[in-house]
């Protein structure tokens, strides 16, 4: 699969012969095709301390809150201490979640599994971990699910799995949460947003026409939005920039002719963008011949609301052109 699904891995166990972290890297090697698994470290970040996250927080949460905006799901591998999920594991969680409003783990596709070398599967760890999903807003795989006893059985010298039955329920485990994530995710990830781009044209067509409604519903209504137009000016905030979209539309009627050149696009986690040029052939209100016009386009997505919204426009005239 050319642009699968990208799953951080975090693991709640530190000590360099974990258990967790074996089992980890054995699930990531049983990852079905789309997924992508990568373990994100969480073991140098500082315990959180609000007083820490002003302008200038710790480049350790910096580091683990862009690792965590980057992938598309989390998959938690914890051992179980004292009936419940290690300090470091909740720590992670705490510094991932903050500060207020600007959580990386809102609506992440989530997915559990417990560790231990003893016959409990660590299903108090486990359950633990799952309570903080509520609030966390992440929605969280329920079946199958995978509490792992006697797990110091499992591995040989080289941390490897011993036993194809093992391998065989990891696979499954993970094809599931394949499934489960493309379920969540729905049209975000990168397969999504290019087939969302296939629709931006004809986003864009209407627009030129007269038409705001089309581009209404793909313009975000969180902020933070931005909106720098071909004469130069800026305007920044959700309801402004919206705002700014209906008006600049009110300034076209049909017919008119619009094609995106798409120069390069990428999405990773829950944003995404392309750049490149717009060409059009308007027609403006009060004037008879059309304008023609070349711009440079640059267009910042973020996912939200079970869809890709517009977040950033940077457009420019692109040659020697007289401003519309």
């Amino acid at each position: 699969m050319a642009n699968p699904f990208a799953v951080a891995i975090l693991v709640g166990s530190l000590r360099k012969e974990s258990l967790s972290r074996k089992l980890a890297n054995a699930l990531s090697e049983q990852a079905p095709e789309g997924l992508s698994c990568r373990i994100v470290e969480i073991g140098d970040l500082a315990l959180y301390n609000e007083d820490l996250d002003g302008d200038a927080p710790p480049a350790e949460w910096n580091r683990f809150r862009a690792d965590i905006r980057q992938a598309d799901a989390v998959l938690f591998v914890t051992p179980e201490y004292n009936r419940s999920i290690p300090g470091c594991l909740k720590n992670a969680v705490d510094v991932g979640s903050r500060p207020p409003g600007k959580s990386v783990f809102s609506g992440v596709p989530s997915g559990v599994v417990s560790v231990t070398p003893y016959k409990l599967g660590a299903f108090g760890a486990n359950h633990a971990l799952r309570q903080t999903f509520a609030f966390l807003d992440m929605p969280v795989m329920q079946q199958p699910e995978a509490y792992i006893g006697g797990a110091g059985e499992l591995f040989d010298d080289g941390g490897k799995l011993k036993s194809d039955e093992t391998r065989e329920f990891l696979a499954k485990f993970m094809a599931a949460f394949g499934n489960w994530v493309k379920t969540v995710r729905g049209s975000s990830g990168a397969q999504g947003f290019d087939a969302f781009l296939a629709q931006r044209e004809t986003i864009a067509q209407a627009y030129s026409s007269g038409d705001a409604a089309p581009l209404d519903a793909i313009v975000t209504s969180q902020d933070p939005a931005s909106f720098f137009s071909p004469r130069g000016d800026a305007v920044r905030g959700a309801a402004a920039v919206a705002s700014s979209y209906r008006e600049g539309a009110a300034m076209f009627e049909p017919p008119a002719r619009s094609r995106l050149e798409i120069a390069q696009s990428r999405a990773s986690g829950d944003l995404a963008f392309w750049s490149g040029f717009q060409f059009a052939d308007v027609h403006m209100k009060g004037k008879k011949e059309a304008t023609s016009m070349k711009l440079r386009i640059t267009e910042v997505f973020r996912f939200e609301q079970g869809g890709w919204k517009l977040v950033h426009r940077h457009a420019d005239m692109a040659g020697d052109q007289k401003q519309a």
